[in-house]
């Protein structure tokens, strides 16, 4: 972005020291006064004479000269006193935090959330953004994982919820929310298992996969693959929604984690027994562009989101 300033604009500050402009605001208050100004700002004695030698070369003007037992500023101190002193207040004004106020907040706020994930953030979430920030309108918008640095780029999303199964670029911020533990899933009546049940056995059973992750090869696909065995797919549904009813009509099982369908109510017909529970785990991740690291709005919604999936403290 170009606004129009010269070259010769910007060297012209290679000769000046701006910090002494706050030197020159201190010499003013205290009338010239060398030891007290030096206590204003923080600086020795000697060290502020030195800065007011300095000031008297940059400006070419004496600025403070003694008379009798005092100092006094001479007519180009006392026209660059109140300028020097505005041009800092507002210096100070603009760098100072800003005070965020969620209730006054006027904006919305697009979040990627698979379809399967909405119902264990949206509900709160929304929830407490209706008491806390009711000007805030937040969307959520299921992006498919290969098209998430398209979104990003695009401005279409400002932060994402997403599996373990892509890497984030090195603009992005990451946050782990939480990992889940992997169960599979079945119909009672129409699938019978001993009570111990052994990767290939599971594997030679015919299974319903979800391609939630939009990935062919999954977490467990790869699993499998490394102890030497294929499950035997038989049918994929796009979402987990209809996954019970599938089960309910076809001898098969489903494999998925277990935060999916935890208390989901579409599940409490099912059977749901741990897949190998220490070795393989599903874990989620809220990214964001490192471009809205410091956003008030955006680190307002974020930190919620980590104090949610977080839980209660103990």
């Amino acid at each position: 972005m170009n606004n129009g300033q010269s070259d010769a604009f910007f060297q012209q500050f290679r000769h000046w020291d701006l910090n002494l402009l706050v030197v020159l605001e201190a010499l003013f208050c205290e009338q010239g006064n060398v030891s007290r100004a030096a206590l204003r700002v923080g600086l020795s004695q000697s060290a502020m004479s030195h800065a007011l030698n300095r000031l008297r070369e940059m400006l070419d003007d004496p600025l403070f000269v003694k008379q009798g037992h005092r100092m006094h500023p001479t007519s180009r101190a006392i026209a660059l006193a109140p300028v020097i002193a505005g041009w800092l207040e507002n210096i100070r004004g603009q760098l100072k935090p800003p005070v965020f106020d969620p209730a006054t907040v006027q904006q919305e706020i697009n979040v990627a959330i698979p379809e399967h994930l909405e119902r264990l953030v949206l509900p709160a979430l929304l929830g407490f953004l209706r008491q806390q920030a009711p000007g805030l309108h937040l969307h959520s918008r299921p992006v498919p994982m290969s098209q998430l640095n398209e979104a990003f780029a695009q401005g279409r999303i400002d932060m994402a919820i997403i599996g373990n199964d892509w890497e984030p670029k090195a603009s992005y911020q990451h946050c782990l929310l939480t990992e889940s533990r992997f169960v599979y899933v079945y119909d009672a009546r129409q699938l019978h298992f001993a009570e111990s049940v052994s990767l290939a056995e599971l594997a030679a059973v015919p299974q319903l996969a979800s391609n939630y992750s939009h990935k062919t090869a999954t977490i467990i696909d790869n699993h499998f693959t490394v102890h030497g065995l294929t499950r035997r797919i038989m049918a994929t549904s796009g979402g987990i929604t209809a996954i019970p009813a599938i089960l309910a009509e076809c001898p098969m099982l489903s494999i998925l984690p277990e935060i999916m369908i935890a208390d989901h109510p579409l599940f409490d017909s099912l059977v749901k027994r741990p897949f190998e529970p220490d070795s393989v785990r599903a874990t989620l991740h809220l990214v964001w562009h490192k471009l809205h690291e410091h956003d008030l709005v955006q680190h307002f919604v974020r930190d919620w989101i980590i104090r949610h999936f977080a839980g209660p403290p103990d």
